[in-house]
């Protein structure tokens, strides 16, 4: 009897069992529907998002192109100045230098001169025109009634004044005015007897003041040739930073919906795992769902039996006292 109704208990159980994975499944199933419409949703939401990021990744990639072919340009216009500079910029430093070793002394002795050797004069006449001195209009020895120019006058009172020396180190030599330079290349330059070898034989300080107008000369010259070039730099950098600000904004941009796209993605990750794990649920309760009803199926039929079975034992237990009883007075009669 224990047997049959422990039997019958199962069976409800499974019954039950069964109605649960009903429930259950036909929760999942429109989970699992649902589930694969937003994955769907998503995947063409994202094949959209991919779509603009390799628009906008090919549009960075032109503009660092162009960016770094243009700053590629000014590389090579600095380089180029620099190139043209350096012809001029050791000749100046060396003036510079040459001025550095003068002392007052030598120019008291040049200043002092009564009748100062031609090259002395030759080269203050220069220093004159570089200093923008007129010059003084004196009788000419070779000539009576006539007028010579003369710069030992200007020259004397530019080396009397204390700061003679650093006004030559301080020169503006960015802004040589073009008269200036015609003349020094017009008279000086081309004279054999300007030449700080020939020079120094008459005063150190003639050297080093004929080398600081060679000098000027070379750098002017140079200059002149560079100076178009420096615009055209300084334009270029203007034009290479504006680009790079430019460039950095579209890769913040580009950065930004990198990493929505990226964000788009790992939630399609998860949501792609709830659906298999939902399949999975529904699977797994689809097999227990046969396999119950396979059980009660084949069980179905035994159900009564059991049960009349069980109730016919409980019939004869309830009576077994009463008939041991009549089968004991039998027995005895």
């Amino acid at each position: 009897k224990t047997r049959y109704e422990v039997g019958l208990e199962k069976l409800k159980f499974a019954a039950e069992q069964v109605g649960e994975m009903q429930i259950e499944l036909k929760e999942l199933q429109p989970q699992l529907v649902v589930t694969a419409e937003e994955n769907e949703k998503m995947m063409k939401h994202i094949e959209k998002e991919s779509i603009e990021v390799e628009k906008m990744s090919k549009l960075v990639r032109a503009d660092e192109e162009v960016a770094s072919a243009k700053a590629k340009e000014a590389t090579d216009l600095k380089e180029e100045c620099e190139n043209d500079l350096a012809e001029a910029i050791p000749a100046l430093e060396a003036a510079l230098a040459a001025l550095d070793t003068l002392k007052p002394a030598d120019i008291t002795i040049v200043k002092s001169m009564k009748n100062p050797p031609g090259g002395v004069k030759l080269v203050m006449a220069a220093v004159c025109v570089m200093k923008d001195a007129k010059p003084d209009r004196i009788n000419d020895p070779a000539n009576p009634g006539s007028k010579i120019v003369d710069y030992w006058g200007p020259s004397k009172k530019l080396l009397g004044d204390m700061s003679f020396l650093n006004s030559l180190k301080i020169y503006d030599k960015d802004n040589i005015p073009v008269h200036i330079m015609k003349k020094i290349r017009q008279e000086f330059v081309p004279n054999p007897e300007f030449d700080p070898n020939k020079v120094k034989n008459a005063s150190s300080a003639a050297e080093g003041l004929c080398k600081w107008v060679l000098a000027l000369e070379i750098y002017d010259r140079v200059a002149k040739v560079v100076a178009p070039k420096k615009e055209a730099l300084r334009e270029a950098e203007i034009l290479v930073n504006k680009l790079m600000e430019t460039l950095d904004e579209k890769r913040a941009e580009l950065a930004a919906v990198e990493a929505k796209l990226a964000a788009l993605k790992e939630s399609l990750r998860e949501k792609i795992e709830m659906k298999e794990r939902l399949e999975v649920q529904v699977d797994q309760c689809e097999k227990k769902l046969v396999r119950a009803e396979k059980l009660i199926g084949g069980l179905g039929g035994e159900k009564d039996r059991w049960s009349q079975s069980a109730k016919d034992l409980q019939f004869k237990y309830d009576n077994l006292i009463g008939d041991v009883l009549i089968s004991s007075g039998v027995v005895a009669t």
